[in-house]
């Protein structure tokens, strides 16, 4: 009995910081469009780019062209949106709030200077 109410203010104690810490979850999200056909465009690689962050945080966009970075510490951030026949795209400075989620949605030019690779000599 006397275990019990030495680890019961450790307990509580975890059981108020932890709603704090999954509270805090921000997160950048969107889509990535085709500006020529206005289509969503696949396997887009997205890099999230930040000084608070301390690294880079990469994704692929899904079939309907739809990516989410989560778990993001508040900042200033700049997206990258790199695709083989695609020209590079960046969205730069933003300000990312703590407990807050931003929507990005990107249009991407092809592009058609870039060689296709084919089969053949």
């Amino acid at each position: 009995m006397r275990f019990l109410f030495h680890g019961l203010p450790c307990l509580v104690l975890w059981l108020f910081a932890t709603p704090a810490s999954a509270g805090s979850d921000s997160a950048i999200f969107g889509t990535v469009i085709d500006v020529a056909t206005q289509k969503p465009i696949a396997d887009m690689v997205v890099t999230a780019v930040s000084p608070s962050l301390g690294k880079e945080e990469v994704v692929v966009t899904d079939g309907q062209g739809n990516f989410r970075i989560g778990h993001l510490p508040p900042g200033r951030y700049t997206l990258r949106f790199e695709r083989m026949y695609y020209h590079l795209y960046v969205r730069e400075d933003l300000q990312l709030q703590e407990g807050h989620s931003l929507r990005v949605r990107a249009e991407v030019a092809p592009n058609p200077n870039e060689p296709v690779m084919g089969c053949g000599p």
